[in-house]
């Protein structure tokens, strides 16, 4: 019996440890699949670049039309693969093909772009990895002509097999290791606790009586006390509750009575559109509570007591043209003019996406809020000994004496009539020192407007994340 008892309680604890274990095995696991297929695409779309430089290499013109002249010896070459099907596809802006399979796709997103296009697609019932350059090609009509290449994923899926398996099969391992380890430190040095938690065990949940220290072993004695400390701690809890909650169902009673009699009242209103004003006044306050709440949360998130996430290097650029874009609809509804203005080059700093999107949310929403209508608000980002972030608008700017004061959280402007709770700058500004940037308040062009510029500390390596 007592072996059993002891087993038990093993096996119980056991679980419990290896759970979360289990859990942050499969966890990484799976962030360690998304890795290994990240480095197998950045191996194999390296050559799949080089298959479409090959065939760019291949184009000639005689100045009136253009072709690629591609033997079916070189097309073997580029073909060749046990493992791969290859295909390859040289077509002018508006799909016209020239040259290579008919069965790809149509070119249709981003046409313009110099930067090599990756995508995944479905070639005949089976997935490939696409690539797509733009080859400027002299004296042709239309300059310009974009190559496609594609091949099956089978050698990227082996690899990032492998990948995967070289970083899991050591963690499961070590999950197997480290039980036996455990369990055998359970069995051993739990065992003066089996009477105690078969006494714990046979309690009710609603008894929290002081346990009993009678045949407790010596080694268990500070223990029971911090118990018995913790349920005399956690019946005054129970108590203070139990207070708490009749006096806030009394205190919650005039309230709830104030906005029943606002509703009886809204309801025998005599016009329609009296009743529909005061039903707007309770929506749009309760949208400001929303809003408040939503950049407390931000700000909490944001601030000194919590790290920011993942550090990754980044392109500005990304980050900020599709946080741009989420704002254009709300920029035509108030008649502005939202632009974006971005880099050739990668602007790449370190940094969490997801806090940068962030400020850059709170620096265009601020721009739109304060932009009267027919105004124009400019969001840049500019590549230099440092990389900077820039909104600038013409609305009616910040007086010099109020500058120090906006990064206040609540702080307001005085005299300002635009719907807002003074945190957009606050929480800018936390995650600004989160990324060592600094931020920086003046006029706009000529005096007119507010420009804010985050300037952020340049990654070593322009090699970034889009």
């Amino acid at each position: 019996m007592k072996r059993q008892i002891s087993n038990s309680i093993r096996l119980q604890l056991l679980c419990w440890l290896l759970l979360p274990l289990c859990t942050l095995w499969l966890i990484t696991a799976t962030i360690a699949y998304f890795f290994a297929v990240s480095f197998s695409n950045d191996a194999y779309d390296r050559e799949l670049l080089n298959s479409a430089d090959s065939v760019a290499a291949r184009l000639r013109t005689n100045g009136t039309k253009i072709w690629v002249d591609l033997p079916p010896a070189a097309q073997a070459v580029l073909r060749y693969n046990n493992r791969e099907k290859f295909y390859y596809q040289v077509s002018t802006k508006n799909g016209t093909r020239i040259s290579g399979d008919a069965f790809l796709p149509r070119p249709r997103h981003q046409l313009e772009s110099v930067e090599p296009i990756f995508r995944y697609a479905k070639l005949n019932s089976q997935d490939v990895r696409m690539a797509r350059i733009r080859v400027d090609v002299p004296n042709y009509p239309d300059q310009t002509v974009l190559v496609q290449v594609a091949e099956t994923l089978n050698n990227r899926t082996q690899l990032a097999g492998q990948i995967l398996f070289s970083i899991v099969f050591p963690q499961i391992m070590l999950i197997i290791f480290g039980a036996m380890a455990v369990s055998y430190g359970i069995s051993r040095g739990l065992l003066p606790l089996k009477k105690l938690e078969l006494a714990i065990a046979a309690r009710s949940p609603s008894d929290l009586a002081p346990v009993s220290e009678v045949e407790v072993p010596s080694e268990a004695l500070s223990l029971v006390h911090a118990i018995n400390d913790l349920l005399l701690h956690l019946r005054k809890d129970i108590e203070s509750q139990q207070r708490f909650v009749a006096n806030a169902a009394h205190q919650l009673r005039t309230p709830l009575a104030g906005l029943k009699t606002y509703i009886y009242a809204a309801k025998r209103l005599p016009s329609e559109e009296r009743m529909q004003a005061v039903l707007d006044q309770i929506d749009a306050g309760t949208d400001r509570m929303s809003r408040l709440a939503l950049q407390l949360l931000s700000l909490a998130k944001a601030g000194p007591s919590n790290n920011i996430g993942r550090h990754d290097r980044l392109d500005l650029n990304f980050i900020v043209g599709e946080t741009t874009a989420e704002f254009a609809a709300l920029a035509v509804t108030k008649n502005l003019d939202l632009i974006f203005n971005g880099t050739d080059e990668p602007a790449v700093i370190v940094g969490d996406s997801s806090h940068l999107a962030e400020l850059t949310t709170n620096l265009v929403e601020n721009a739109i809020n304060y932009t009267p209508s027919g105004g124009s608000i400019v969001v840049s980002v500019k590549n230099g000994a440092q990389v900077t972030l820039s909104v600038q608008d013409n609305g009616p700017g910040i007086p010099d004496e109020e500058r120090e004061h906006v990064f206040e959280r609540f702080y307001r402007v005085l005299g300002t009539e635009e719907p807002g709770s003074g945190l957009g700058l606050s929480i800018v500004k936390e995650i600004a020192v989160a990324h060592k940037a600094e931020v920086f308040v003046s006029n706009g062009p000529g005096g007119v407007g507010t420009t804010v510029e985050v300037v952020f500390p340049p990654a070593k390596d322009k090699k970034a994340k889009s």
